[in-house]
């Protein structure tokens, strides 16, 4: 009895080793398929916005992880419901998710749509887990598009010109735009531009490159284009303009700076204004900060369809370190954030140099939104 007892305890404890082994070493599992398809519905039309805030939210029912985990998902693009995938985007691991229209118009072009035409493509979802891919089982469902009329041609580089501008109509002096946003093609400059005078945009600062304007609020190209430039781009009111184009989307946003001030976390009250000097860059000289916080930013007042403020801050959401003498530059880069109540007034903010602050208080601060590096960003220098 005693050796059927000592047989049954090491079987059990070979069983519970075994166990112990397969949790603590992950070995992928299968994953089910996604087996249907819940929004939108089959032969749903969308007209593609080209707003960044324009979305459509795809959903499915769950697929299954052998392991208990939760699978990951895809969105699969398809130019015909047998064919190829043609285009994918990461849908996370939950079972619905809102695709920006700038992807859909993406999806759209891979699937053989012209820009600005409509048409019809397909999608689904595949799931995975670990290496693990499960094939497409759900019955791809068709959606109609009316595509953006963005480039498919996206230039690289692009540069500010015109009577209207500060460096006149010169291009050798034309200002070059930076590249900004989460997509390529998508640029910003700065400049004070003079109304009832023109300005346009050229890829490079040769003449026979290409040549872009705005019209009717839409980016537009000189030559051969879907809707042909026919005139250069003007103001009404003389100012400081951020201009923004979006060459995917052929999207634009002209909208006038009034203000830059600058801020301290523990005296947003009391911001300071800087004074502009020319060609994107604002000044604020031998400024006495407060003691106490070391933790600072930037307000603009902006006026275009409508007035607001941005925070100009840090791209970093907690610098928990400051910097110091040995800091590279772009530790110091402006981000345009235009939900200044984010995170409160200490979300994204700088912070000063400690062994330079804590013996001088009187700060010069420049804020280049320029060209002069390949972002945005300000400088301080502590005076005495």
């Amino acid at each position: 009895m005693k050796k059927i007892l000592n047989m049954l305890m090491a079987a059990g404890l070979a069983v519970w080793g075994a166990s112990c082994s397969s949790d603590l070493d992950y070995e992928p599992g299968g994953v089910t398929p996604v087996k249907a398809l819940l929004l939108p519905a089959d032969n749903w039309y969308v007209e593609l916005q080209s707003a960044s805030s324009a979305t459509e939210t795809f959903s499915w029912e769950p697929a299954l992880a052998a392991d208990g985990q939760l699978p990951h998902y895809e969105l699969v693009f398809l130019a015909q419901p047998d064919g190829e995938i043609v285009y994918r985007y990461d849908a996370g691991s939950k079972t619905s998710v809102a695709v920006p229209h700038k992807e859909l118009n993406l999806a759209a072009k891979a699937a053989g749509i012209d820009a600005g035409a409509s048409g019809d493509f397909y999608w689904s979802v595949v799931s995975s887990r670990g290496v693990t891919t499960a094939p497409v089982e759900a019955t791809p469902r068709c959606i109609s598009v009316k595509r953006l009329f963005g480039f498919d041609v996206i230039p690289s580089t692009l540069y500010l010109t015109g009577e209207a501008t500060e460096v006149g109509d010169d291009l050798s002096l034309a200002m070059q735009f930076q590249s900004t946003g989460e997509d390529v093609g998508e640029f910003t400059a700065i400049m004070r531009l003079e109304a009832g005078k023109t300005y346009s945009m050229y890829e490079t600062t040769d003449a026979s490159s290409r040549h872009f304007t705005i019209e009717e609020g839409e980016l537009r190209e000189f030559g051969a284009d879907v809707k042909p430039a026919t005139s250069l781009a003007s103001v009404d009111k003389t100012g400081i303009y951020r201009v923004y184009v979006d060459f995917n989307t052929r999207s634009t946003i002209v909208e006038e700076v009034t203000r830059l001030a600058f801020y301290q976390r523990d005296d947003v009250g009391n911001a300071v204004e800087l004074t502009y000097q020319g060609l994107g860059v604002w000044k604020l000289e031998n400024h006495t900060t407060t003691e106490g916080d070391n933790r600072y930013g930037f307000l603009a007042n902006i006026s275009g369809a409508t007035s607001y403020q941005e925070k100009w801050s840090s791209v970093n959401y907690n610098n928990n370190s400051a910097p110091t003498t040995g800091t590279s530059l772009d530790w110091w880069e402006i981000y345009m954030n235009k939900d200044i109540t984010a995170d409160g007034w200490w979300g994204y903010t700088f912070k000063w140099i400690d062994s330079e602050w804590a013996e001088k208080k009187v700060v010069t601060i420049e804020v280049h939104m320029d060209h002069t590096q390949n972002f945005f960003y300000h400088t301080v220098t502590y005076v005495k």
